[in-house]
């Protein structure tokens, strides 16, 4: 059995920390929003929220509206 690493601050470190580092590679040019929004869309369409994968609309409302803003600010 492996043990799951305790999240620091109940995981919201986690997300701070992937939020800046995205911020940090698209500054960089590494990443462009279009390319941040295509990863946000792909791990969206896998969430199971009602029992199944989400529709393709369901999943690009996620992304416009929770996180490509996290992400992405704005």
């Amino acid at each position: 059995m492996t043990d799951k690493p305790t999240p620091l601050a109940h995981g919201e470190i986690d997300v701070l920390i992937l939020q800046a580092l995205v911020r940090k590679l698209i500054a960089k040019g590494v990443l462009t929003p279009d390319d941040v929004r295509a990863m946000l869309f792909e791990a969206a369409k896998n969430l199971d929220l009602v029992g199944s994968e989400l529709t393709t609309e369901a999943a690009n409302i996620i992304v416009q509206e929770d996180l490509a803003p996290a992400f992405l600010g704005g």
